[in-house]
């Protein structure tokens, strides 16, 4: 982002330009994204644009961005509610959460997702996966009788990878793959489970 809104009048116009960059990408896909469409659906001009965004890919940026906070505070919102669950059923009720995100805003996230290997994604990854590895903590610190978890850096490190780049391989097919989302969602949310498990 050129410069940060630092007034409420400036913060609307951004946020209803990100609001017009996703609508855009969700209707038409990615390729079809341009500064003047995105102005445009925004009711805006493009000098206006272009005092908070470089070009395209900085909206870019921000809809990932967008897309990454909605993806953590849908995991905030379930976690607390499932605190109390065995691992493969707590992993289960976030995985849902996270289609819940990917399937909303008209499938703008399934449309980001499906090129992410052209995107810059290091750093909303890096973002969530600390997030994740503080949840895990958290969770692992109130199973400690229940369900003991192992919440070990390299074994969180790997299910959180695990599960994210599977998850952008899913939505990234052309076509939809042999098996359901709730296969899918069985599948990782038993991984985990055996992962994270401490042993007795």
């Amino acid at each position: 982002m050129r410069k940060k809104p630092t007034q409420q009048r400036a913060r609307i116009l951004v946020d209803s330009l990100i609001d017009a960059a996703g609508e855009v990408v969700a209707r038409d896909g990615l390729e079809a994204l341009t500064t003047v469409r995105v102005a445009a659906r925004a009711g805006v001009s493009v000098g206006s644009l272009y005092q908070y965004f470089d070009n395209k890919n900085t909206l870019v940026a921000a809809l990932m961005d967008r897309v990454n906070g909605d993806l953590i505070a849908a995991v905030n919102r379930v976690a607390p509610q499932n605190i109390g669950t065995d691992p493969q059923a707590f992993a289960r009720a976030l995985l849902e959460a996270a289609f819940e995100v990917f399937e909303a805003r008209q499938g703008l996230a399934r449309e980001l997702m499906r090129h992410w290997h052209r995107l810059d994604i290091a750093r909303g990854l890096h973002r969530f996966e600390q997030h994740m590895l503080d949840l895990l903590r958290g969770y692992a610190l109130a199973q400690l009788r229940e369900h003991p978890v192992d919440p070990s850096p390299a074994r969180a490190f790997i299910l959180i990878n695990s599960v994210v780049f599977t998850l952008l391989r899913y939505l990234s097919q052309p076509t939809p793959p042999l098996f359901t989302r709730e296969q899918l969602i069985d599948e990782l949310a038993a991984m985990a489970a055996r992962l994270i498990t401490a042993p007795r």
